[in-house]
């Protein structure tokens, strides 16, 4: 494994340590990602992004309720108040990326002043699976607003596109957007992909079960992976820090979000992904090789 390929897909260990009651033994430091991108998702497993759009704040996922003072201390010790927080795009309905949602949006002033996004097909299993706990519990919250590809979300120096990405959930959505660097004057291509774990793909598993996902919805997940990893992003925001081995590959300087550019951690990940779906259907793909390996 050399230096370049620092930010490999890497097997997940248990989040926090397979017990979220001692949490606080598996925290991680917010980290800036892009010129005004931080994660500060505050544990080992689910990232969060905070997005300075100089109007506002956007948040990309929410994490855990159990891990959400980490969030929150997180924004205020980076220099924000989580109260300006305007929009909070959800990449997906599962418990570990919305749990905070609600409880966010009420510390931001309600629906008047903090909008809850998700795309129309996840709402759809948001309700069909709100009053379940297994495998995770989903906090009540209200979508206010859904996902179009066709119209970007934007505020301040921001213009966020998105797109549906099907295969972890049907409505898994992904973000894609520009930041600039004012003092280098550098433009970087940041990209997030809202749902890697595989597992709901593979045939005969509750979990493909119980996102009612079908072999069609996992062969368009190959697909997508094979089009967008071909995409030029020069700073891949991965939704798991497994995804590209993040928590042990920080930078001395926090704050130097250089160290997360690089050309070939969007790709690698999402073809690591496609490869596993592949082997799930070998009368499908029999002459599959793998090319992207994964870090044990």
């Amino acid at each position: 494994m050399t230096d370049r390929k620092r930010f490999a897909y890497k097997n997940p260990k248990p989040r926090c340590g397979g017990n979220l009651k001692t949490r606080w033994n598996y925290t991680e430091p917010a980290y800036r990602m892009a010129p005004h991108v931080w994660n500060v998702g505050g544990q080992d497993d689910v990232s969060a992004y905070l997005l300075d759009s100089g109007e506002g704040l956007i948040l990309i996922d929410t994490g855990y309720e159990d891990t959400l003072y980490l969030l929150i201390d997180h924004i205020w010790r980076i220099g924000y108040d989580p109260a300006d927080i305007k929009k909070i795009l959800l990449s997906h309905y599962h418990g570990d990326h919305s749990q905070g949602a609600r409880l966010i949006q009420e510390m931001a002033g309600g629906k008047e002043n903090c909008e809850i996004w998700l795309s129309e097909a996840d709402e759809i299993n948001h309700q069909r699976t709100k009053d379940e706990t297994v495998p995770m519990e989903v906090l009540p919250y209200e979508v206010t607003n859904f996902y179009d590809p066709q119209e970007p979300i934007m505020l301040g120096r921001f213009v966020i596109r998105t797109r549906l990405t099907p295969g972890h959930t049907w409505g898994a959505t992904s973000f894609f957007f520009d930041d600039t660097d004012e003092e280098t004057g550098k433009t970087y291509h940041c990209a997030m992909h809202g749902g890697l774990g595989t597992v709901m793909m593979k045939p005969g598993t509750q979990r493909m079960e119980h996102e009612l996902m079908t072999p069609e919805g996992a062969f368009r997940f190959i697909r997508d992976c094979l089009e967008l990893a071909e995409m030029d992003v020069d700073i891949n925001l991965p939704s798991h820090l497994n995804q590209a081995n993040l928590d042990e590959n920080l930078p001395e300087d926090l704050n130097d979000y250089t160290w997360f550019v690089n050309d070939y951690s969007w790709h690698d990940m999402l073809v690591n992904r496609d490869e596993e779906v592949m082997s799930y259907y070998p009368e499908i793909y029999p002459d599959l090789v793998r090319t992207i390996p994964t870090l044990k």
